[in-house]
């Protein structure tokens, strides 16, 4: 079983450090501090007193985007992504959320998996958006989710 705690500033070096053990695109430490300035809800995922991950959520009348969730490597094929998702659908929805929005890199196989398996579909993709140094640059998509 997981809970979600609001994440406090002081995590926020750890959680980075976390993240970048866990995804060669992570967030940056600016970036989750940016996401705080910008009243964004950033929540702690937490299971059995362990933190396994943390996601941040921005919140537009009835309409949401997940603009990071992190499952930290040791946490990884166990559910809590397919848990946490359930759970945050859920709670927006609670709060009169009717679509969640998110984007996504096209080579993430294992994320996209998770999007369609909890009911997020394609809505377009944005060409050449992600830059990747010494590397071709690669669309991201924008997928929904009605809830």
């Amino acid at each position: 079983m997981i809970h979600f705690s609001p994440l406090k500033r002081s995590a926020i070096d750890t959680l980075i450090r976390l993240e970048r053990d866990t995804t060669p695109y992570s967030w940056t430490a600016q970036n989750l501090k940016n996401s705080f300035e910008a009243s964004a809800d950033c929540y702690l995922v937490q299971s059995e007193g362990e933190s396994i991950g943390y996601y941040v959520v921005q919140r537009v009348l009835d309409e949401a985007e997940l603009l990071n969730i992190v499952v930290f490597k040791p946490f990884q094929s166990q559910g809590f992504g397919s848990e946490t998702m359930r759970k945050l659908k859920l709670e927006l929805a609670g709060s009169r959320i009717k679509k969640l929005f998110l984007e996504v890199r096209a080579s993430n196989e294992i994320a996209m998996a998770l999007y369609e398996k909890m009911g997020f579909e394609v809505m377009h993709a944005r060409r050449n958006y992600y830059r990747v140094e010494k590397q071709k640059a690669e669309d991201a998509l924008i997928m929904r989710c009605y809830l």
